[in-house]
């Protein structure tokens, strides 16, 4: 139904959707031990969960989605764990399950723009109104004389079919996110500008520039969806000149449409055994560093891995520990979900 995934708990603001409503009613079992992420992308699953207070990771798991599973089986399989009972979750969703899109903002007061982006999101996105849960987050900074916002919009069964699964495995499930916002998290605390350039297998290359905790320009990239899967000579006489030419046009509307210092730092994560010298065909073309992502991430990495599917989970859990932080937890009242 939908080509990406939802923000369905968002970090900018408070909860105003149908999910939040219905979390606001679950209530906590005890005080979470651990905290833990579940990232899902298209071609597998990672958990991560560590304890408080530790960098590593005391429980890694990755799964790969084989195409004859239902979402369902793979997630109750992955989350077949003892740590997760006494374990706060973030999750990051499939990008099989939302879209995130740029659309005008409504003219409306702020108490009623969620409900006024819901109505209009059927412009936007595939699909009828009631099968669709919506979430939205501000642009900081627009191109003078526009007024947009940024959309998000997620396939209400599968975030419902989520929370049941879930729910039961876990202490506390905090929030359902997108790796844009996941991949944002590891920035957070930057004042610097950050380009990342990601890829996941399978899907489309994910290209982002973060600051001071936000999103400043991202779009999804056509025509490297098997990235991960291009041979040295491809990348040596092709791919990473191209790959070139779309960072810097995407660099020069940050800087001339956005009016924003220059990029310090250009970060790339794609899960190939090429990688390497894509980050060194790309550097031969800028002025700025170009780095790997897993070296910014090396202390949280589980030991005996640096697949990049990990990135986003880990940005997921330093979301929580910046909450466990800033004395945000709330307690939750009401009935579970069974009886919601």
């Amino acid at each position: 139904m939908f080509n990406k995934s939802a923000t369905i708990i968002s970090l900018y603001k408070p909860m105003l959707n149908p999910i939040q409503k219905l979390l606001s009613k679950i209530t906590r079992k005890k005080e979470s031990k651990y905290q833990a992420s579940l990232m899902m992308a298209t071609h597998a699953l990672y958990l991560l969960i560590y304890q408080n207070g530790e960098k590593k990771p005391i429980y890694a798991k990755s799964l790969e989605k084989q195409e004859e599973h239902s979402w369902n089986e793979s997630i109750k399989a992955i989350l077949d764990n003892e740590y997760l009972a006494s374990a706060r979750l973030n999750i990051v969703l499939p990008g099989s399950e939302y879209q995130m899109l740029i659309v005008d903002r409504p003219e409306v007061e702020e108490q009623e723009l969620l409900n006024a982006l819901r109505y209009s999101a059927v412009e936007y996105v595939s699909g009828n109104l009631e099968d669709i849960v919506v979430e939205y987050f501000d642009i900081p900074v627009q191109p003078s004389g526009q007024k947009k916002v940024n959309l998000i919009a997620a396939n209400r069964t599968f975030i419902q079919d989520l929370l049941k699964l879930t729910l039961p495995k876990c202490n506390e499930l905090q929030r359902i996110t997108v790796d844009e916002l996941a991949y944002l998290d590891l920035f957070r605390e930057d004042h610097d500008a950050s380009m990342l350039v990601v890829h996941q297998p399978k899907e489309e290359l994910l290209m982002q520039i973060v600051k001071d905790g936000q999103i400043y320009f991202f779009r999804r990239i056509r025509g490297y969806l098997k990235l991960d899967t291009f041979a040295e000579l491809e990348i040596s006489h092709g791919a990473a000149d191209g790959l070139s030419l779309e960072i810097q046009r995407s660099l020069d509307y940050f800087e001339s449409q956005l009016h924003q210092p220059p990029v310090k730092r250009i970060y790339v994560a794609v899960q190939s055994p090429h990688q390497a010298l894509l980050i060194d065909k790309i550097g031969e073309n800028f002025s700025l560093p170009v780095l790997p992502l897993k070296n910014r991430l090396a202390d949280e990495l589980p030991e005996d891995s640096d697949n990049q599917g990990y990135f986003p989970a880990i940005g997921a859990v330093q979301e929580l520990l910046h909450t466990i932080e800033q004395n945000e937890l709330t307690p939750r009242q009401g009935e579970k979900l069974h009886e919601a």
